[in-house]
């Protein structure tokens, strides 16, 4: 399967460090918000190994048709650099939960 990498939150959002139990559900988070973006798009998160643990990233698909390739070059360019207000909102969940 070809893919590029998008990242693990907006660019200009800070984000959980890898290994923080908390940073595979901001990254879902992101990758809900890139659906909403770029709706036809294909959008997973992908584990890689980094020496203080696994860190995610969302990742669009490459093999699809034109327009889920066009949506995932898109998103790797002109995806907006902040979290929108669904974000904000379960982003606000995610950081509560203990």
């Amino acid at each position: 399967m070809s893919y590029i990498n998008i990242g693990s939150t907006p660019s200009e959002e800070d984000c959980f460090p890898a290994g923080h139990p908390k940073a595979y559900s901001e990254t879902l988070v992101y990758k809900r918000q890139l659906k909403r973006e770029f709706p036809a798009g294909s959008f997973f998160v992908k584990g890689f190994p980094h020496d203080f643990g696994t860190y995610h990233e969302v990742c669009a698909r490459l093999d699809g048709d034109p327009d889920e390739q066009e949506a995932a070059y898109e998103a790797e360019c002109d995806a907006s650099p902040n979290w929108d207000a669904e974000s904000l909102q379960d982003l606000k969940l995610i950081r509560s939960l203990a």
